[in-house]
């Protein structure tokens, strides 16, 4: 309410407080432009003005950071008089409140009461319906933000579900890959068995490794550790009929039962293919070991190990062991399934090849 001539302010406040520096404020009458007074960003919009209040229309004080934008009317006219909007929007956000101006003219009859209390609860009414439309975008933004919670769960939920399917994939792949290798392997072992070589146990030196009265009658009995080579000759105990594997493919069959200590494989020597097999300078082994509950297989010289490879497959009691001279393989099966243990096919054979077996572990020494 304000007499004619006079200076009225119309007051508009966020609720709850907030600044609206940033916001586009719009103080209009029956539609939005052009209007009272424009304001963008702190910077009022001369050019969205309705030419009868330019110049004499404003925002009070410098409170706008705290959401009050109450409008200043200076020299009231009596077209002023109805209502007034203040609009806020931010974004696709928007809220406005509604202003009952009423001018009177001097001398004019005393307004009832009711009247005036009316026109000052108006405002209030106005103000408490902006905070209440505030509450409720307040709580439609946290839902909103719930939803894309539940959303970012749901998706990582889904990723860790594809990530199980991806390793059960590669689980199968790897599976079909070792069946597959179990049955090339399984071709080989019976291939092998086309071509049984001419090896022989030597009789003499097992009885002397195994004449220790002590030792167990099924041959499970513990031994010790025995340089590879000493003045009386090799550990072997096993013997070839010929001058050694240059050529060809091999299989033979050696009962490991159940000692504590064995080593079984072939061995290469760097000595020319025709010369007599006596002392070679430098042996080269392809072996498997079992030691103190460890069972490996071991390719080394008698100087360092060149390839160490721990078996976790239980240790057999029966051995197939398949030379292929021409392929460069050494594979080992185990006799009784027919599975197989190992293979070396890392290097080319260049040398003449012996079968080996001794009930003792693997020393490395200059005489090896």
């Amino acid at each position: 309410m304000a007499l004619l001539g006079e200076d009225v302010t119309l007051p508009c406040q966020l609720y709850p407080e907030q600044s609206a520096a940033r916001m586009h404020i719009w103080w209009y009458r029956a539609q939005i432009s052009p209007a009272v007074l424009v304001v963008q960003n702190g910077q009022e919009q001369s050019g969205e003005q309705m030419l009868e209040y330019r110049g004499r229309t404003k925002l009070v004080g410098d409170s706008i950071s705290k959401g009050h934008v109450a409008l200043l009317i200076q020299h009231v006219k009596a077209s002023d008089n109805g209502q007034y909007r203040c609009r806020f929007q931010d974004g696709d956000i928007s809220q406005e409140a509604i202003i009952e101006l009423n001018v009177i003219e001097p001398f004019f009859p005393r307004m009832s009461p009711w009247k005036a209390a009316l026109a000052g609860t108006v405002p209030v009414l106005v103000l408490l319906l902006i905070g209440i439309s505030y509450i409720g975008w307040k709580e439609h933004q946290a839902k909103d933000r719930e939803i894309k919670e539940k959303e970012n769960e749901s998706q990582k939920i889904q990723q860790i579900r594809n990530e199980k399917e991806e390793a059960l994939k590669i689980r199968e792949k790897l599976k079909a890959e070792l069946e597959r290798r179990r049955a090339l392997y399984h071709e080989d072992w019976k291939k092998a068995l086309i071509y049984p070589a001419p090896v022989n146990l030597n009789h003499e030196l097992f009885h002397q490794n195994n004449s220790d009265p002590k030792r167990k009658k099924d041959g499970r009995e513990e031994t010790q550790d025995l340089p590879l080579a000493d003045n009386k000759g090799d550990c072997n105990l096993l013997t070839l009929d010929g001058k050694g594997f240059t050529t060809g493919r091999y299989y033979w069959e050696v009962d490991v039962q159940d000692n504590d200590e064995w080593v079984l494989g072939v061995y290469e020597t760097n000595e020319e293919k025709m010369a007599p097999l006596k002392k070679p300078s430098m042996k080269k082994f392809r072996v498997l070991e079992k030691k103190k509950g460890e069972f490996r297989a071991l390719a080394c010289d008698s100087q360092k190990v060149l390839l160490e490879k721990p078996l976790t497959e239980e240790c057999p009691k029966k051995i197939v062991v398949f030379l292929d001279y021409e392929d460069n393989d050494i594979s080992f099966y185990n006799m009784i399934d027919g599975m197989h243990i190992f293979s070396f096919t890392q290097d080319k054979f260049s040398a003449i090849l012996y079968p080996y077996f001794k009930l003792k572990s693997m020393e490395l020494s200059p005489s090896a």
